[in-house]
């Protein structure tokens, strides 16, 4: 029988049993073997086809061991040991989202105190995006008072991991539980980034991700340290730095000067992120253990481009539900997530993500008005996008 050169596709492509079958037969007539003998239901054509079957499991075996011991291939399971046994890189877990929010005495019915976690919040009546109250922001306490006709400000947590709690300005403005009379909230615009213990939440690190930083740490070899290592370190030292750019002689008068500038998928990170990279990769002085005798890497957060979105969608009233307009909400959010430093925030793709759910079926969203951004927005080297949004939903 002639010998079949090995290549990595021919590794990769398992065969189906029908396909072996079908290969042993025609290997066994080539043979001499009488096509007679191998009729269905014989005991010939029972032997052949347990081994076509068993060379299809080998086969695919032999698939997963081909793939499983390259970084661009290898999935699942076999990509974490990988990473982990060569890279020395371990696969992030998700985050669960930590902010605050603010409760105010709208009524003058107070004051209130009560235990923090008495009370839970939502983006909106029935959604499952809720958090839970933890601590005064202020004292830390687990006590909290809201004086009469004041505000407070109430560290909260996400009720499970994932970026889909990265909600967006203005959103959380509903108790699910421990309701106060007379009592708003909302989460203010630093509600990630203002106390200490906000932490964007993310979701659990995805293949591509994964291989993304394998491939980037190649760049850690380099004697100059090239950019890959910088954004390889960056997104190593915390795992809430989903955003990564790097720049050498912004300014001409500091030679050897790298800026690294980071951002979570939300916007942009708080103090204690930027020193967990910045003490990742080198002091703030010159030379490190990561970076050349000669340079110096300088870290900090993107700032913050908030940029309005104002719609009015009018949906049929049967689809208008708090599942549906939280659903309308996320598409958008998620859409600002992928968007890099510096990028281009498009007007035109704002109102595709807007009216997606109109493909899903048919007559869902009957029309739209856009009122904002009128026009695409450039955000600047150092910017990162957050989306403001004030999204009308009109049944008809």
């Amino acid at each position: 029988m002639p010998v079949v050169p090995v290549t990595f596709v021919s590794l990769t492509s398992p065969k189906t049993v029908a396909e072996n079958k079908l290969d042993l037969l025609t290997q066994l007539s080539t043979l001499g073997f009488p096509a007679l003998s191998w009729e269905t239901g014989s005991v010939p054509s029972g032997l052949v086809e347990i081994q076509a079957g068993s060379l299809t499991q080998f086969q695919q075996a032999q698939k997963l061991i081909a793939e499983n011991g390259l970084n661009d291939f290898a999935t699942g399971d076999a990509l974490t040991e990988l990473a982990d046994q060569v890279y020395d890189n371990q696969r992030f877990e998700g985050l669960s989202t930590t902010g605050y929010v603010r409760l105010t005495d709208t009524a003058n019915a107070g004051p209130f105190t009560f235990a923090a976690s008495s009370v839970s919040f939502s983006v909106g009546l029935g959604s499952p995006l809720r958090f839970n109250g933890i601590a005064d922001a202020v004292t830390g306490l687990s006590s909290v008072t809201i004086p009469k006709g004041s505000s407070v400000d109430v560290v909260v947590q996400a009720v499970s991991a994932g970026s889909q709690f990265n909600v967006a300005v203005g959103t959380i403005t509903t108790f699910a539980r421990g309701t106060k009379p007379g009592v708003s909230v909302t989460n203010p615009s630093d509600w990630l980034t203002k106390y200490a213990s906000g932490q964007q939440g993310t979701d659990a690190e995805t293949d591509a991700q994964l291989q993304d930083r394998g491939r980037s740490k190649w760049g850690t070899l380099g004697t100059g340290s090239p950019e890959k290592a910088y954004r390889y370190w960056a997104e190593t030292a915390d795992q809430q730095v989903k955003k990564v750019v790097v720049f050498t002689n912004l300014g001409i008068f500091d030679p050897g000067r790298v800026d690294v500038i980071i951002a979570g998928a939300a916007g942009p990170v708080g103090g204690t992120v930027v020193a967990n990279v910045q003490n990742y990769i080198a002091p703030a002085q010159i030379g490190g253990e990561r970076i050349p005798e000669t340079a110096r890497a300088v870290v900090s957060s993107a700032l913050a481009n908030n940029v309005a979105v104002t719609a009015t969608l009018f949906v049929q009233a049967t689809f208008n539900t708090v599942a549906f307009q939280a659903q309308v909400l996320a598409n958008l959010q998620t859409y600002f997530a992928a968007l890099d430093i510096g990028a281009l925030v498009s007007r035109e793709r704002i109102i595709e993500v807007l009216l997606y759910p109109a493909g899903l079926s048919a007559g869902v969203i009957t029309d739209a008005t856009v009122t904002a951004p009128a026009t695409d927005v450039q955000l600047a080297y150092n910017e990162v996008a957050v989306a403001v949004p004030t999204l009308t939903f009109t049944s008809v």
